[in-house]
């Protein structure tokens, strides 16, 4: 009798809902590249802020600029939109609701940047947009923290191992560093690291890597999550390019992997905009140890020019406002006879480019070591 009651309340609720809000999707990829966004909720404005709005214009911008269209409230009483063909691609978005931003609650892929959580939403049809989805086959992702001795503090770190990782072989390590305005979180959110690596890994064009994404951020905080850290990075940076406390703890992070995880001897490190001079830095303190460095849209200078003869990848934007920087650097790695390979694209600083050249890195250091 009480399962009966149960069911009689549950079919009494859907029978007074409006159809439309029984049966609605939040966010919805059409075949014909569209996309549908619906809101249901107590509002007198909605709009839907997003990057996807100018993915029809010169793609030579790869910008990540959000601006917002309204929604219109229809017949079920909710919010509905829906855009124009968009390209193939990660896009971010959020609802602006009666001024304010509100996150979609029904998608649970998700990414902070500028200290708001947004969403996530792909078009896939392209090879590289495909790359963002889901595969089949899923790692296991963790968090953790290893303890900065200089510092004496912990820090956050998210480490991904591949499927089947506890079939007792070793794997290569590849450190992926967030810029100044990122966290642990950015490169596995909007960067889709681990998306990339297990669709590259299902194409035959790579073997299967533990990740370590770890937290670089100068102040770290138990209570909140390190993208709030934005100001005081800069605030710090002067201090922050000579002092190394985080590269040095970042050794002892490399140091807790080895000795934890099974690691081959293929290690690798990659760094974005600020992350590349920590990157290329850590490198510096462990000579010989990473088989190659990738920096992306790089923040460098002659200080981190490395001490061996690993090899480097350079990747820039021709609109990226340090793509002059990158350029000095190529020179200097020219002067100092670093094996290197620099690479220009179309675009700016933004993870539209990040992501493209975190795939041709992996694809590149794969064919490099001959799987």
């Amino acid at each position: 009798m009480k399962g009966e009651r149960i069911l009689y309340i549950a079919a009494m609720l859907l029978s007074v809902l409006p159809i439309g809000a029984r049966e609605w999707q939040s966010v919805e990829v059409h075949e014909d590249s569209t996309v549908s966004f619906c809101y249901c909720g107590d509002a007198k404005r909605v709009y839907v802020q997003s990057d996807l709005f100018y993915a029809n214009q010169d793609s030579t911008r790869y910008t990540d600029r959000t601006r917002h269209i309204k929604m219109k409230k229809q017949s079920d009483g909710c919010f509905h939109v829906t855009t124009r063909a968009v390209q193939p691609e990660t896009y971010t978005y959020c609802f602006r609701v009666n001024g304010k931003l509100v996150p979609d609650s029904l998608n649970p892929d998700t990414a902070w940047q500028m200290m708001h959580q947004w969403n996530v939403v792909t078009i896939g049809g392209s090879e590289q947009s495909d790359r963002y989805q889901q595969p089949l086959q899923q790692g296991s992702l963790q968090q953790k923290c290893w303890y900065s001795s200089n510092e004496k503090l912990c820090r956050r770190v998210h480490i991904y191992t591949p499927a089947g990782y506890e079939g007792g072989k070793t794997y290569p390590v590849l450190y992926l560093i967030h810029g100044i305005n990122g966290y642990e979180g950015s490169w596995s959110e909007r960067g889709r690291a681990i998306q990339i690596l297990e669709n590259l890994v299902a194409e035959g064009k790579c073997e299967p890597m533990i990740l370590v994404m770890p937290d670089v951020n100068v102040a770290v905080h138990e209570d909140r999550p390190s993208h709030y850290t934005l100001w005081k990075n800069i605030c710090n940076y002067g201090r922050l390019c000579h002092a190394h406390d985080i590269e040095r703890a970042l050794v002892e992070l490399i140091q807790m992997v080895d000795t934890t995880y099974l690691v081959s001897d293929k290690r690798y490190v990659v760094g974005l905009s600020d992350g590349a001079r920590i990157a290329a830095n850590t490198a510096n303190l462990l000579p010989d140890y990473f088989s190659a460095v990738g920096l992306f849209s790089p923040v460098v200078h002659k200080e981190q020019l490395p001490k061996d003869s690993e090899m480097y990848y350079v990747y820039t934007g021709k609109k990226d406002f340090f793509h002059g920087n990158a350029k000095r650097f190529k020179r200097r790695l020219e002067k100092a006879k670093v094996p290197h390979k620099y690479t220009e694209t179309i675009g700016g600083h933004t993870w539209r480019n990040w992501r493209l050249y975190l795939s041709e890195f992996l694809n590149t250091i794969s064919t490099k070591d001959s799987l």
